[in-house]
């Protein structure tokens, strides 16, 4: 389960590295935090995201970026059950 979270978080973090691609950025990272059922099977009931970017780029584009890929590019994440919530927040950090 730790693999398959970090796995939501690598598929996300590189849709969001790709979105930023023509912009000046340095470290690109993201905080993972989760909970499970507590009875079997013992799947994920909600994941929460911390995004980092380092930067000098729009916080408009990283959030759309981050919103595309939860809700089209990243496979991972759409693999999860429709009831398992994901949210997030980003944190900018000057270069």
């Amino acid at each position: 389960m730790q693999i398959f979270l970090q796995m939501i978080g690598a598929c996300s973090i590189v849709d969001v590295v790709v979105g930023l691609k023509n912009r000046d950025f340095g470290k690109v990272w993201v905080d993972l935090d989760a909970d499970r059922r507590d009875e079997y099977p013992r799947s994920f009931t909600n994941v929460r995201m911390v995004y980092h970017v380092e930067g000098d780029v729009p916080e408009k584009l990283v959030r759309r970026t981050i919103e595309k890929s939860h809700e089209k590019y990243c496979s991972v994440s759409n693999s999860l059950s429709k009831d398992v919530e994901i949210s997030w927040d980003l944190i900018l950090h000057e270069k």
